[in-house]
């Protein structure tokens, strides 16, 4: 784990390249038929892995560019949870309900997916999975998973999108223009009351704007907030 680590630090300049790594490990070691992963957040509307590394032994078909509507009710467990999701046999899982045909058609017919964060934020989701058969995920296959990803994988490739690819970064981290305008006079210890009355705004609106960013941004509060925005400011 360590030396997949060490490769993913030399690819650190090209997110995609170091996911690929960290995906590529994951197969080799838990024999699956394909990894994926992509970058989002829980707000977001629609989830799309951006990269993927399949196990030619077993010829799984592509899944890069598959879009899920991220707000569904399966996919929000997997944001809500710290360790993988499990799902032993895609046709009989009940949760997915609309899903279930969009991952059978995707060849996915057991799938473990875990949540990818970075100094505790989300920034994306990564699943290995079978495509041959249904698969009973022992408890060693999901500690590592979780293991992998937790420890590795997620902060590696935070730092890589944060300082690399800041336009993959900001696509889903940064404030709107009015949001961060609003955010820079907080910075300066401004109320809510004198933002609103300053930007000719109503202080509901404001409230609304540091609200959708702090859920943009998973800040726990307003200075959580203004800290995770000090490199915009």
């Amino acid at each position: 784990m360590l030396n997949c680590a060490a490769h993913m630090i030399i690819a650190i300049e090209d997110p995609k390249q170091l996911v690929q790594v960290g995906l590529e490990f994951m197969v080799t070691e838990l024999s699956v038929c394909r990894a994926d992963a992509g970058f989002a957040t829980p707000t977001h509307q629609h989830y799309t892995p951006i990269t993927e590394f399949r196990n030619q032994a077993t010829s799984p078909p592509s899944i890069t560019g598959l879009e899920l509507p991220n707000q569904h009710a399966a996919m929000q467990d997997v944001w809500q949870a710290s360790s993988p999701i499990v799902i032993n046999d895609v046709s009989s899982h009940d949760t997915l309900n609309e899903l279930k045909e969009i991952f059978l058609n995707a060849g996915c017919k057991s799938m473990l997916l875990q949540q990818l964060t970075w100094e505790e934020d989300p920034i994306g989701i990564a699943c290995i999975d079978y495509t041959v058969e249904s698969h009973i995920w022992s408890d060693d296959e999901i500690n590592f998973m979780h293991t992998f990803c937790s420890t590795f994988l997620g902060p590696l490739a935070g730092i890589s999108n944060y300082w690399f690819n800041p336009k993959l970064h900001n696509m889903f981290s940064k404030p709107s223009e009015s949001e961060l305008i609003a955010i820079r006079l907080a910075a300066k210890g401004l109320t809510y009351k004198q933002i609103a009355s300053k930007l000719n705004k109503s202080t509901r609106t404001i409230e609304n704007q540091f609200r959708n960013a702090r859920n943009r941004l998973s800040a726990r509060n307003q200075t959580d907030l203004v800290k995770k925005c000090e490199h915009w400011l």
